[in-house]
């Protein structure tokens, strides 16, 4: 892919990123598998990233929606079945997986009374915006939404990720708390923080939460995104996949299906390269994972682009640019494709 090589030498020649790997397929068949490193490594297909917030629909809306499937859980149930607040009786799981519970980005590094107590501690928090009044992306609500996973499903976070969709998809390398002396791409300043979760609301929680904290590897990913191109099997149902997959939020700034972001001219990360309905989720450390059951197109990108725009403007965060470089990319395939067809 000519526009994909193109945009890739002009990310690493700008310093935006020196860590980038590109699988694009239709279905079965494989359209690029791009890897590229700046880096005196092997960077390959069994090389850990930091997942960020794709940890909310490979493992909290995944598990979400098997618990659905099961009868386990309900859209409709309040979270005051699982917590004891106030603000509780007025939520619900719908709420939580639809980004609409009306709190915001929250940093939650104050609350020093441990994981436990984070689901009771976030309810006590005063609300940004009424309650499913408009999408308001929610780090805090995907927590709650783990919490409550936790409580229906009888374990912790990271062993029910195992036992409910890590092993019964062969994802031998994908989970919470790595073994450090493994294979990664650093997503932190630090150079002995790699393997260590990037998002500081997770890692001050221990590591283990809904929001935040997976890790992966381009194989483990793809055997995910076969998942979603099979409409949900093994894990769950058609019937909870079509669910999962629709518009619940058609009226609001941004579109999302239960979890996943609902790709459309809303969100501008993917660049126009799926048409409207394509699933999927974009992770803080420069990660993207969209899919389109209905045509079989799926784009994964895998990068360090965070950590070198920390890098590249002395420590300070500009997300906006990590979204720009993912931006570029779908727009380079989309181009690729133009003209291939």
């Amino acid at each position: 892919m000519k526009n994909l090589n193109e945009c890739a030498e002009r990310l690493f020649e700008s310093r935006s990123m020196t860590n980038l790997i590109v699988k694009v397929g239709i279905g079965d068949k494989t359209l690029c598998e791009l890897i590229k490193t700046a880096e005196n490594r092997d960077l390959n297909s069994h090389t850990l990233f930091n997942m960020a917030s794709v940890t909310k629909i490979m493992c909290t809306t995944t598990l979400a929606l098997i618990a659905i499937d099961r009868g386990l859980l309900s859209l409709q149930d309040r979270l005051s079945k699982f917590f004891d607040a106030p603000r509780a009786k007025e939520l619900t799981v719908f709420n939580l997986l639809t980004h609409t519970i009306g709190i915001g980005h929250k940093n939650l590094t104050g609350h020093t009374a441990g994981y436990e107590s984070v689901g009771e501690y976030i309810l006590n928090l005063p609300p940004d915006i009424p309650t499913g009044t408009d999408v308001l992306y929610s780090c805090p609500g995907f927590i709650l939404l783990g919490r409550v996973l936790e409580k229906v499903l009888g374990d912790r976070l990271d062993r029910l990720f195992t036992r409910y969709v890590a092993e019964p998809l062969g994802m031998n390398n994908t989970g919470f708390l790595p073994d450090k002396n493994q294979d990664f791409v650093n997503a932190n300043l630090m150079p002995d923080e790699a393997g260590i979760v990037n998002d500081y609301n997770c890692r001050h929680l221990g590591g283990v939460c809904g929001n935040a904290g997976l890790f992966s590897n381009l194989d483990d990913v793809m055997l995910y995104v076969n998942m979603l191109l099979a409409k949900g099997a093994p894990l769950f149902s058609q019937k909870t996949f079509k669910s999962a997959a629709q518009n619940h939020t058609p009226n609001m700034s941004e579109s999302r299906g239960l979890g996943f972001v609902w790709s459309d001219e809303k969100y501008g990360r993917t660049g126009g390269l799926f048409e409207n309905g394509a699933i999927g989720h974009g992770g803080y450390t420069g990660q993207s994972v969209f899919a389109d059951p209905r045509s079989g197109l799926y784009v994964i990108i895998l990068s360090d682009a965070t950590a070198c725009s920390c890098r590249k403007h002395g420590g300070r965060e500009k997300a906006e640019e990590t979204r720009q470089c993912i931006r570029d990319i779908h727009n380079a395939i989309k181009l690729d494709m133009e003209v291939q067809n």
